[in-house]
């Protein structure tokens, strides 16, 4: 993503999915839509709805969420270093 400094940061990518992943960390379980308010509950700002997709489909391609007839569920995969050289 291409950082934009006449943008709120908000808006980013990173910070939204930061604030998606919190709110999933607390119930992984959400309906789109209810998610969607959450988000914009927590940043206290009206987001556009295509932000929210792209911090989704971003999250989506890490593999830390998966949908399920529009459901959003957290897939909290935890690193174990003893098996990865990553850490």
């Amino acid at each position: 993503m291409i950082i934009n400094k006449e943008r709120d940061p908000a808006l980013s990518l990173y910070y939204l999915g930061a604030v998606i992943i919190e709110i999933l960390s607390e119930n992984p379980n959400f309906l789109l839509d209810d998610l969607y308010d959450k988000v914009k509950e927590k940043i206290n700002q009206n987001i556009h709805i295509d932000f929210f997709y792209y911090a989704l489909d971003w999250l989506f391609i890490q593999s830390l969420i998966e949908l399920q007839e529009r459901r959003v569920i957290y897939v909290n995969r935890a690193v174990d270093c003893a098996q990865n050289d990553a850490c």
